[in-house]
């Protein structure tokens, strides 16, 4: 089973583009769909396939995005997906979309519509302007990016707990 990865974001907004320029990466290794900023299409993105119950023989989704939660810009969060529906309610936004990917997946919850069996990977973004490249510490922690995508999709179906990891150079 060959696992999804479900990239968010806006290459044109500095840092808000990390999580395509690290799915981009694994192309050919997973399924790998550049979603860009979707909103509630998001919902039909996690399934594409049949909307109430997720195929028998799929692998494991994982959504990558950056996040704005107040951590040091780089740090990477791992957490199941029913994890992050659960923080629209506790927490400040988790993304760095206005309808993200917490207010999604309680939209689908409402809506009695199942997750798959996956993991959000988030990376903590620091600069959000059109025009600009990633911020260095975006840039340093693109490879750990990359490598806790790898892990979520190797550890999605075994109920990990969450992680999260700090980039090894700030800025």
């Amino acid at each position: 089973m060959k696992a999804r990865i479900i990239a968010l974001g806006n290459e044109a907004a500095g840092d808000d583009g990390a999580a395509i320029l690290a799915a981009r990466q694994l192309e050919g290794e997973f399924t790998v769909t550049i979603a860009g900023r979707p909103g509630a299409r998001l919902l039909e993105l996690l399934d594409p396939l049949e909307p109430l119950e997720p195929p028998a023989d799929s692998g494991p989704t994982i959504l990558v995005d950056v996040t704005r939660s107040g951590r040091s810009p780089g740090t990477i969060v791992s957490l199941p997906l029913a994890s992050i529906a659960e923080a629209a309610i506790a927490s400040a936004q988790m993304s760095s979309h206005g309808f993200g990917p917490s207010e999604t997946l309680r939209l689908g919850a409402a809506l009695g519509r199942p997750l798959p069996p996956g993991r959000f990977v988030g990376v903590e973004g620091w600069r959000f302007e059109i025009g600009q490249p990633l911020s260095p510490p975006l840039a340093a922690a693109l490879d750990d990016l990359v490598a806790a995508i790898r892990s979520a999709a190797a550890d999605s179906n075994s109920g990990s707990s969450a992680c999260t990891k700090a980039a090894s150079s700030e800025s």
